[in-house]
């Protein structure tokens, strides 16, 4: 059942998420790291930035190493581990507490854990900044070194002759804690349902393919928050062979969210407890084309396709920096600190807007080769869909044919019906349901309007279908993402279809037959002979 609530904004909040923001197209993103004479400059995603206190005994000790990374799940009770990685600088204390673990791994490994020594153990508070804000901070205790090694990063032959690149030695180290804690304080639900709050945290600065976009709203007891979400993959609920527990994963900008967060406080809390519950929310994810002006003609929003995802739980939570090898070091790139978000829920209803079926079709660059022209034949209708990505299964298998589909989301009601209506059919291993609607899909592959080449599919039906968002590590944050659908399909029966030998006519071999051959050779038989079969 959905809430119904009272909305305004906060729009303090909003105010400082933007601020945040702007820095991607007009506040610097660069954040030095000084280390006494030594100065490190660099360049980060919206100047979101990681900056770690490490409390040793003899004294504290900033480190602004550019790369900091979960390596366990925050909210899972499997243990609790991180990672960094930076220019080797001047960090003395740190320094020292290598050099120790060095010294002293012996007794480590072979039983002797309980032996002390000055730097074994100590404390690490990691904030996550943009200028001099705190976005998120992280209390690591009873930390020690658990591995270490100094590495170059390169990029191959490029950083021997490419002025833009180069070569980084680093120092890379990995962390094993006893315990982590979100500094965050707790958002209670409201006594009072006409006090919840809805905050709308609006779009992100970040390029879209079609300029196709990802909301989430987290709809809770005590209010819901609105968010764009960079990269979305569907993990679960649409599978044949298992259609297993919706979820999805984002991973987005590092922001404030404080209901969101509370959310992953919660998970973190009762992870690994038999005794104890979460509580669980919905999530309504939309994939939207917003309003826009071409010219002084105002197109408006279009809502292209919905997931309602219900009685959800923050399964897992980390912290990742995106980097390219050595080129956030060299300048030739930058570095973006991204939080990663798995939510599993217990209900999927998906949601097709009344959009009327049309044509899509998209101008990609397919180098030397064909576009992918898909004309679906359903019991509703017909669709026709250019797809940029197109790929065939090994049709030599003693198996059905199959084959998938990948492109950018567009208005295709009645294949998304086909696909919604597939999960509805529940899992199975083999063969087709009974309540399976098979369909008849026609590829084409064109230069132009010129055919090359064509495959003919009957009594296909969906095995699978995947949200996700296409991306390359940090490079994206700078170019663009791109949201994808992937269709995959099985079918009874094949067709290739060849315009130089025909289209559709049955093919014939070159070659003569037997009884071709007799009937020319009657022929030239002279009066009087004749052939008397037996």
């Amino acid at each position: 059942m959905r809430k119904s609530y009272q909305k305004f904004a906060l729009f303090s909040s909003i105010f400082m998420i933007s601020a945040i923001l702007l820095s991607v197209n007009g506040i610097s993103n660069v954040a030095f790291a000084s280390d006494e004479a030594i100065v490190h400059e660099y360049d980060f995603v919206a100047g979101i930035h990681n900056v770690a206190t490490f409390h040793f005994r003899e004294g504290v000790e900033t480190v602004n190493f550019p790369v900091f990374s979960t390596t366990s799940d925050i909210v899972s009770s499997s243990g609790t581990s991180f990672s960094m990685e930076g220019v080797v600088g001047h960090n003395p204390h740190l320094h020292m507490a290598l050099d120790e673990a060095y010294k002293f791994r012996l007794a480590k490994l072979t039983g002797g854990s309980a032996f002390e020594y000055d730097h074994r153990f100590f404390d690490v508070d990691v904030k996550v900044m943009q200028a001099d804000t705190t976005l998120k901070s992280f209390s690591y205790r009873n930390c020690e070194i658990a591995s270490h090694s100094v590495t170059t990063q390169t990029d191959d032959y490029e950083s021997y002759h490419a002025a833009n690149s180069g070569f980084a030695i680093v120092n890379s180290i990995e962390f094993n804690c006893g315990g982590v804690s979100i500094n965050q304080e707790e958002n209670f639900p409201s006594v009072r349902p006409g006090e919840r709050i809805f905050t709308d945290y609006g779009a992100l600065p970040f390029k879209q393919a079609n300029d196709l976009r990802t909301f989430l709203t987290f709809d809770f007891d005590n209010g819901a928050e609105k968010i764009e979400s960079v990269i979305f993959t569907s993990t679960g609920g649409y599978s044949e062979e298992d259609i297993g527990t919706p979820s999805f994963q984002i991973i987005t900008a590092v922001l404030p969210h404080p209901l969101i967060d509370n959310a992953i406080m919660k998970s973190q809390k009762v992870g690994g407890l038999a005794t104890s519950f979460n509580e669980d929310f919905d999530v309504n994810v939309e994939f939207v084309i917003p309003e826009k002006q071409s010219g002084l003609t105002t197109i408006s929003e279009q809502k292209i396709r919905g997931l309602e995802y219900e009685d959800c739980i923050v399964s897992g939570y980390d912290i990742l920096t995106l980097q390219d090898k050595e080129e956030g070091y060299t300048g030739k790139r930058g570095f973006a600190t991204a939080e990663i978000l798995d939510v599993e829920c217990s209900g999927l209803s998906p949601e097709n807007p009344n959009n009327e079926p049309k044509p899509v079709t998209v101008d990609y660059n397919m180098g030397t080769g064909p576009r992918a022209v898909a004309t679906f034949s359903f019991d509703k209708g017909t669709e026709v869909v250019e797809f940029p990505e197109f790929y065939q299964g090994n049709l030599i298998a003693r198996a059905n044919p199959t084959f998938e589909l990948v492109g950018v989301p567009g208005v295709t009601p009645l294949l998304y019906d086909v696909v919604d209506n597939a999960r509805k059919a529940g899992a199975q291993t083999t063969g087709v349901s009974s309540i399976d609607e098979l369909f008849d899909v026609k590829i084409d592959l064109m230069y132009g309007d010129i055919l090359a080449r064509g495959y003919d599919y009957s009594s296909c039906h969906v095995t699978d279908y995947i949200l996700k968002t296409e991306h390359d590590l940090e490079e994206s944050f700078y170019k663009g993402f791109a949201l994808t659908n992937e269709f995959h399909f099985e079918c009874l029966g094949y067709s290739p279809i060849d315009p130089h030998l025909g289209m559709h006519d049955a093919k014939k071999g070159d070659v003569e037959s037997s009884k071709d051959y007799q009937k020319r050779q009657r022929s030239t038989w002279g009066p009087g002979f004749e052939y008397i079969p037996k």
